[in-house]
């Protein structure tokens, strides 16, 4: 009757052992994780893509080289407005090689704030694989010609729009 009721030093040392060894898994994952993402930066192939390909018959070895230029063709151009999420009111939008360039005013999320929506903002939008990344361009003048020539009647309009009702205020 004894043998069924274990002492609790001994259930103690089994929860400890169970939470290192979970310690240990979430770290190697972390590692693996880490790994991934920094062979993404130096353009490496994850070991299961690798291995995928090298069991393709020469038929579909084909179709990937196809597959990956048509990819390569699509990386050079810019997405579309539709391929993008826009969060804020989309004020205008252009293309220039391989970005994709909106002008947004955007909303803080706080309660209390009158002076919403802020901006307006300039975001690129660039092909990343399936994703579209949205980067900020802090500097205006840094834009290319043909998208500040596309914008700046529009700031000026706001520009005009903000002096007036900070007048009438």
């Amino acid at each position: 009757m004894d043998d069924l009721v274990k002492p609790s030093s001994v259930l103690a040392d089994a929860q400890r052992r169970a939470q290192e060894r979970m310690e240990k898994i979430e770290r190697e994952e972390e590692e693996r994780t880490r790994e991934r993402r920094e062979g993404r930066k130096q353009g490496k192939l994850s070991r299961s893509l690798v291995e995928t390909i090298g069991a393709c018959t020469p038929k579909q070895l084909r179709r990937v080289i196809e597959v990956a230029r048509q990819n390569l063709r699509n990386y050079r151009k810019a997405p579309e407005l539709c391929q993008v999420r826009v969060y804020g009111k989309l004020l205008a939008s252009g293309a220039h090689r391989n970005k994709f360039y909106t002008l947004e005013l955007r909303s803080c999320g706080k309660e209390n704030c009158r002076k919403c929506p802020h901006g307006p903002y300039v975001f690129a939008y660039q092909r990343d694989g399936h994703f579209y990344r949205p980067k900020s361009q802090p500097n205006f003048s840094r834009l290319p010609k043909p998208v500040r020539d596309l914008f700046d009647p529009i700031r000026a309009r706001l520009r005009r729009d903000d002096r007036a009702s900070s007048v009438a205020d």
